[in-house]
């Protein structure tokens, strides 16, 4: 069966992280490094505040990239392949968030949305998967949300966006399968980081709607999402492709 560290473990493994400076990004880097992974950090901040980030997880590195640049996704990916050997996993987590109602969410709030979730995202993805076909091996994973999977108000294009970002995951699993490339999402619930905050903190009747429906009666931790992170980017994974995984209190339950 082989040891956990074998299978947990991720020595040797380099997965870039985009939206990797704070957050989701940032706890995932941190989990990863802790089981000896290499985070590869990338986002729009300047270079010295990227670098930084990766000096406070104490492992890996970090570079400015704009996953809205989409043109530039082939050769940077190329740049980091040639100076690192190898890339093992990416997760594509970059997002932005857009809270209004319907009516008022104009055709530029979709467009900076989808370019962030879905263009970016596609485009990393599509530079990525060629250095993985030649190793028959590779994680790729996309952080979707609840809003794909259950309605809720005021997010139509950010739900709108991650919908999309799931039908990604089920497209892109059967064509990728047979070179060992594994294709997953996770869908975090109501987790409290910077960004959940912003939409948040000044709207308590949305928080006490959120933990009202979640039958744990809290918020995540970043650190919950970094974990199953980590389980999906690991070999202990190898034979998980093509799924969902909800990181939520049971939201996703309803009731």
């Amino acid at each position: 069966m082989g040891r956990i560290e074998e299978k947990m473990g991720l020595g040797g493994k380099n997965i870039i992280i985009t939206g990797g400076r704070s957050g989701l990004g940032f706890a995932m880097a941190q989990c990863i490094a802790a089981m000896g992974g290499f985070p590869i950090l990338l986002g729009s901040s300047p270079q010295e505040v990227m670098e930084e980030a990766a000096k406070r997880v104490q492992a890996g590195a970090g570079y400015h990239f704009d996953v809205t640049e989409t043109t530039k996704a082939e050769g940077f990916v190329a740049e980091l392949a040639e100076r690192y050997g190898h890339i093992d996993g990416l997760i594509n987590n970059a997002g932005v968030h857009c809270k209004k109602p319907f009516e008022e969410t104009t055709e530029e709030d979709f467009a900076r949305v989808f370019a962030v979730h879905v263009a970016g995202a596609v485009a990393l993805t599509r530079a990525v998967l060629p250095w993985m076909k030649r190793q028959r091996a590779g994680s790729v994973l996309f952080i979707a949300s609840m809003s794909a999977m259950t309605g809720m108000t005021q997010v139509t294009a950010y739900g709108a966006a991650k919908s999309a970002v799931l039908g990604l995951v089920k497209s892109l699993t059967g064509e990728y399968a047979p070179y060992g490339i594994r294709i997953n999402a996770i869908s975090p619930g109501f987790i409290d980081t910077p960004m959940f905050r912003q939409a948040t903190d000044t709207d308590p009747e949305r928080q006490q709607k959120i933990l009202g429906h979640t039958p744990m009666g809290t918020y995540g931790s970043p650190e919950d999402v970094g974990w199953a992170a980590v389980y999906l980017c690991s070999d202990a994974s190898r034979f998980v492709t093509g799924i969902n995984v909800p990181v939520d209190g049971g939201f996703h339950i309803g009731f």
